[in-house]
């Protein structure tokens, strides 16, 4: 999963590597999907997400517009509610409260500054920012059958974990 890409090159070339190191099965999007880099451009970051990238499942962010879901080539909701392997994963852009129980994990971006932390066996995830990092590098996350990865962008090293 990724967050606040910006449409930024730079970012797009750093979600590509980390595609192909992880080979994903779905793509998280945590919104903010095609503008406001200084090394923007949409077009490269649309092509990719709408016809290279595995499926692509996002959410609105603050910097979206609506035409953006006809682009991209999937919806952009306020918020998704998933399942996956047992554990209810809740998507937004930006931070929210949800009742949530031990195994849920709750996912949010907007900050551009990356967490990954454990209350009551509920994770709270915002992977940071692929495209422009308010905290030193881009980062990404993943998740499995076993918990959520919190990864550096550029390294591909892992930066947090948190298991179920």
């Amino acid at each position: 999963m990724f967050s606040d890409l910006h449409g930024s090159r730079r970012g797009l070339d750093l979600l590509r590597l980390a595609v192909a190191s992880e080979k994903p099965d779905v793509l998280l999007c945590l919104g903010d999907t095609l503008f406001g880099a200084f090394d923007g451009d949409s077009v490269a970051v649309s092509n990719y997400l709408s016809r290279e990238a595995p499926t692509v499942i996002g959410v609105r962010g603050n910097c979206d517009h609506l035409f953006d879901e006809r682009v991209l080539g999937f919806a952009l909701p306020e918020e998704q509610n998933l399942v996956f392997s047992g554990h209810r994963l809740f998507l937004r852009h930006a931070p929210f409260y949800v009742d949530a129980r031990a195994g849920d994990v709750m996912m949010y971006g907007h900050t551009h500054v990356k967490s990954l932390s454990k209350n009551a066996g509920v994770i709270s995830l915002n992977p940071g920012s692929i495209g422009k990092p308010r905290d030193g590098a881009p980062s990404f996350a993943t998740i499995d059958e076993r918990g959520v990865s919190l990864k550096n962008a550029e390294t591909l090293e892992m930066i947090a974990y948190e298991a179920f």
